[in-house]
C-alpha cells in the first residue's frame, strides 16, 4: 500500500497518481505543481506561468485543488502542511518550506519529527505539536 497525502481540511487526496497536486500561487500568479512524495527530493513540475516568475526566497501559496484551502501551517507560517497516511492507515503530518529555494521538509509522527533538506539546521525553533 502506498503512502496516501491529503489535504488537512477537506481529506482529499492530493496523490492520485504518481506525484503530489495542489494549487500554487506567487504574486497575482496562479497554476497547479507537481511535488515528488519522497521527502528531500525537491524536483518539482509547475506552470510556467508561475516558475517564470519564480527566483530564490520567493514565499509561495499553497492550496488544495479540491476545496481550494489555503495550506499555510498554523505552527509556522513559513510551511505549509498536508497530511500522510501510510500503511495500516499511520497518521502524519508533512510540512514543507513556502520559500522558493529552501530545502526543508518536517514529518511529525506523534511525538518525533523526521526532517528533510538541506536547510533543516538554519529553521530556527517551531512548535509543530502547537503547545
Amino acid at each position: 500500500m502506498k503512502n496516501t497525502f491529503s489535504c488537512p481540511h477537506c481529506e482529499s487526496v492530493l496523490n492520485p497518481s504518481v506525484k503530489i497536486l495542489l494549487g500554487v500561487k506567487y504574486r497575482n500568479k496562479k497554476g497547479l505543481v507537481l511535488l515528488s512524495p519522497q521527502p528531500g527530493n525537491y524536483k518539482f513540475i509547475c506552470d510556467s506561468s508561475v516558475s517564470a516568475v519564480l527566483k530564490p526566497g520567493s514565499t509561495l501559496n499553497f492550496f488544495c485543488p479540491v476545496c481550494s484551502a489555503d495550506l499555510v501551517s498554523p505552527a509556522n507560517k513559513k510551511f505549509a502542511e498536508i497530511n500522510l497516511s501510510g500503511p495500516g492507515d499511520h497518521f502524519r503530518k508533512v510540512e514543507f518550506s513556502r520559500i522558493f529555494g529552501t530545502h526543508a521538509t518536517f514529518i511529525i509522527d506523534g511525538d518525533n519529527i523526521t526532517p528533510f533538506g538541506d536547510e533543516v539546521d538554519g529553521i530556527g525553533s517551531t512548535n509543530f505539536f502547537g503547545s
